[in-house]
């Protein structure tokens, strides 16, 4: 999954979201794959992960969304 969004400025909205975009299909699909293998704890992680992707995903649009460490 790409942070490299949190590291940069100049990075575009639409760039920005198409990584958050990525991230989020990633993480639900990771959870998916947990979830069949039995691995339920981890999947949960993966969730909570697909969750802070949304998150960020809802400040970009109401265009609060900053980098974390840039």
């Amino acid at each position: 999954m790409s942070a490299s969004r949190h590291f940069t400025k100049t990075q575009s909205a639409e760039q920005t979201r198409a990584e958050i975009t990525a991230d989020i299909a990633a993480a639900r699909g990771s959870q998916r794959d947990l979830q069949d293998a039995g691995q339920h704890r981890l999947a949960e992680s993966m969730r909570e992960a697909a969750d802070e992707h949304l998150d960020e995903l809802a400040d970009l649009d109401a265009g609060t969304w900053t980098p974390k460490h840039a």
